[in-house]
């Protein structure tokens, strides 16, 4: 997306990719499965390929979403936007993602979230307008699968204006 008006606000829920079985480790540690890592390339190459210019990621600090995104990252060789890495992510609700968000500087358009189930669906149903696209919006309020994205757009003047019903939900990408 490169739009040349300022209000124009495209953000991009993931959740990660397909993780291993966790085998008595702590669920912050699980690695990503290959399948995982497959997914997460898929959603690079998706997004490389729709022209998307992320300008600002935010990531859960848990293994399998860091994982998540450097295996999206390895498929978009012109990314040249911010990260950030976030425990309110893992440990939060949509509420504290949402927060997150407010905080994103209004000069950055695209957004991308990189996090866990039930938050990335609760938040992608929740801030899903009317214009919506109803299979997208069923599919959200089902659960998103390991490496779906929900690609969400509107007119904000700020991502401070990001509230319930507020963008258009328009796909839910599978890979």
């Amino acid at each position: 997306m490169s739009s040349s008006d300022p209000d124009s606000r495209l953000l991009l829920l993931m959740r990660h990719g397909k993780a291993e079985s966790g085998s008595g480790q702590p669920d912050h540690d699980r690695a990503l499965a290959e399948k995982g890592v497959t997914q997460a390339q898929l959603v690079g190459e998706y997004l490389a390929a729709q022209s998307v210019q992320v300008a600002q990621v935010l990531v859960s600090d848990a293994q399998r979403t860091l994982q998540t995104w450097d295996s999206v990252a390895t498929k978009m060789p012109g990314f040249d936007g911010q990260v950030s890495f976030h425990e309110e992510i893992y440990t939060g609700g949509a509420a504290e993602v949402l927060a997150l968000v407010h905080g994103v500087d209004a000069h950055l358009p695209v957004v991308l979230v990189v996090g866990h189930e039930p938050t990335i669906s609760t938040l992608a149903s929740a801030l899903a307008g009317d214009e919506s696209d109803a299979s997208a919006i069923a599919q959200a309020r089902i659960g998103m699968p390991t490496g779906s994205v929900a690609v969400l757009s509107g007119n904000l003047s700020s991502w401070q204006d990001l509230q319930e019903e507020s963008l258009t939900l328009h796909t839910i990408v599978r890979p």
